[in-house]
């Protein structure tokens, strides 16, 4: 660890907070110098583990992760599982990915004020698991990610930016941008619209709107929101073919001004504009350049696992290739683990998502604090959403089943994932953002 960090972190000597060496499975790579590291040691009891906190009480870290080695439960990998953290009479509690097994990483940042320094008890319970004693890996992050400073929050999708970030924009000088009208996925309104071309051109006008207009619960008002109007499940093949003119999946339309209609904001003109790559990133640019933001958040191209997130990430680091000024990037994910990520009820705490497909560079991580309140704020926007909740048509009293497809289904529906008390980023400066989308391009996800 570097002298400067360690100061900033307020760390003693490496002889009192010795490094942490990394797990043979972990393919998380923290970038030496951005976080402190250390290890805990963790002892079997009857209930779980526990260990000895050995971070001295002056430490300005605002995000802690804890990594644990876990074995499937003995009665086997179906049932639920999860890991409760105690110490100073404060609980975090983490749910685990079905059949979990070897590291884990908890984030065990809502114990801040719990965790006095060093010789405080930390007592770990384990259900549906069990923890492997010996060395469990500590990284500490200090993000100083300064309040009231301009935020830009990038969606692909009408919903991305309330499912990701509500609790980190809400009240703050933010600006919502969505990048696509949200005009294809599931036919939600297609017994109102029999025409599929019809249903769909509604459905991303009503999720446009959403898009501008249900921010205003987090107190940013639709003049500081923008929908670009670009088609939804078009991004990757405008990236293949950039100068090429798409139209719209399920119509022939090619003008993204159809969307933008619904914006009050002149953030960008509403006149007509085709839908092509070079479009995209030249109205990136011209954002980035109104707004001045001092700190972006959009999807994690990686972890993510949705194309059009994914492309959302590639354009805006093309336009930053053309807006120069400095930048602090949160990377965020909505559908990683096949969509089950959070796991368990919406009142249990964010870990990192499991990750074993290739090693991941990581600069620094960001648990963002949302209290009950805005967690109920938050789930209420969600459930402003219309692409959300079920349609007029499944909502009234008259006969026929109701749809059994997302996103009802309760494990994947936004409901149980979104409303927590941490919203988790991936933080990195401008380089590593380049980093990470250069190796995401030379990786690219399988069909």
């Amino acid at each position: 660890m570097n002298r400067r960090l360690s100061v900033a972190l307020g760390l003693t000597a490496a002889a009192t907070w010795p490094g942490a060496a990394r797990a043979a499975d972990d393919r998380y790579l923290f970038a030496d110098g951005a976080s402190a590291a250390a290890t805990l040691t963790l002892a079997a009891t009857s209930t779980g583990a526990q260990a000895t906190w050995t971070a001295p009480a002056t430490a300005k870290w605002d995000t802690a992760l804890l990594g644990v080695q876990v074995n499937p439960s003995p009665a086997g990998p179906g049932g639920d599982a999860w890991i409760d953290v105690a110490a100073g009479g404060g609980r975090v509690r983490q749910h685990l990915d079905r059949g979990a097994s070897g590291l884990r990483w908890l984030n065990v940042s809502p114990l801040r004020g719990r965790l006095a320094g060093a010789g405080t008890v930390v007592a770990f319970t384990a259900h549906g698991t069990t923890l492997r004693p010996g060395p469990a890996p500590v990284r500490l992050f200090a993000n100083e990610i300064h309040r009231g400073r301009p935020l830009l929050v990038l969606a692909p999708h009408p919903d991305d930016a309330e499912i990701a970030a509500f609790g980190l924009y809400a009240g703050q000088p933010a600006t919502i941008v969505t990048v696509t009208a949200g005009n294809a996925g599931d036919a939600n309104y297609k017994d109102d619209f029999p025409d599929a071309a019809e249903q769909y051109a509604f459905k991303g006008y009503l999720r446009a709107l959403d898009s501008v207009t249900v921010p205003w619960q987090g107190g940013i008002p639709p003049q500081r929101c923008f929908n670009l109007g670009y088609f939804d499940a078009r991004l990757q093949e405008m990236h293949d073919k950039p100068q090429t003119v798409f139209t719209e999946m399920y119509g022939p339309n090619q003008d993204v001004s159809r969307y933008r209609r619904v914006n009050l904001s002149r953030l960008l003109p509403s006149s007509a504009r085709t839908a092509t790559w070079a479009h995209l990133v030249d109205d990136l640019v011209q954002l980035l350049r109104k707004v001045h933001p001092a700190v972006i958040v959009m999807p994690h191209p990686i972890l993510d696992g949705h194309s059009d997130h994914d492309y959302v990430t590639v354009a805006t680091a093309e336009a930053l290739q053309r807006w120069t000024q400095p930048v602090t990037v949160l990377l965020y994910t909505n559908h990683v683990a096949e969509n089950l990520y959070p796991y368990g009820p919406a009142d249990t705490d964010v870990s990192l998502p499991p990750w074993a497909a290739r090693d991941l560079p990581v600069q620094r991580v960001y648990s963002h604090p949302v209290e009950p309140e805005l967690r109920r704020r938050k789930l209420y926007a969600l459930e402003s959403m219309h692409d959300l909740r079920l349609s007029p048509r499944e909502q009234s009293c008259g006969p026929g089943p109701r749809r059994e497809d997302y996103p009802r289904l309760p494990d994947v529906d936004y409901f149980r994932r979104g409303p927590r008390p941490e919203e988790l980023f991936f933080v990195y400066d401008r380089a590593g953002l380049r980093d990470v989308v250069r190796d995401f391009l030379a990786h690219p996800p399988a069909p």
